[in-house]
């Protein structure tokens, strides 16, 4: 019911969240282009700590803290194999979609520890790369934004 609330209420003002939405993203492609910093958007929170937790609780901590983190996106995928999971025949059946999903969110991790000294070289030397991509998608964002802001976007979405 709520949804449904939220989605007529949405349809009622859906001009006005388009022109919104696309100065929205003008503003953003603006930002990572590069042609005007918004301080806003390069705001970020960090916790300092004196002294760092190097024992099993601090791991724990840290990585309860990372769950958190990533909870918003991981969450619809954790819950649909949960849901997968909860619907087989068997519990082995749920038991390996589950450990199909862990395998594939733990290799991509234990890759990356075991590799993270080339990687750090490897983002030394794209740090020029970034700034073409950043730029590239500053446009991109800022072209998005106008077919929005002048309803050209669906009519581009329906002819391609």
């Amino acid at each position: 019911m709520t949804a449904s609330l939220i989605g007529n209420l949405a349809h009622d003002y859906r001009h006005i969240i388009r022109i919104a939405g696309g100065i929205l993203i003008i503003l953003f492609g603006i930002h990572m282009s590069g042609l005007y910093s918004f301080r806003l958007l390069n705001m970020e929170g960090r916790l300092h700590m004196q002294k760092k937790p190097l024992h099993m609780l601090g791991a724990f901590l840290i990585g309860m803290a990372f769950a958190a983190g990533w909870s918003p996106c991981m969450g619809p995928q954790l819950g649909s194999i949960l849901i997968m999971a909860g619907s087989r025949e068997t519990i082995w059946q749920g038991t390996a979609l589950l450990g199909i999903y862990s395998a594939g969110l733990a290799i991509p991790f234990l890759v990356l520890s075991f590799s993270i000294n080339y990687l750090v070289q490897f983002l030394q030397r794209a740090k020029k790369a970034v700034r073409f991509v950043n730029i590239t998608a500053g446009i991109l964002l800022i072209a998005m934004g106008i077919l929005l802001l002048t309803d050209k976007l669906t009519l581009l979405v329906v002819t391609v």
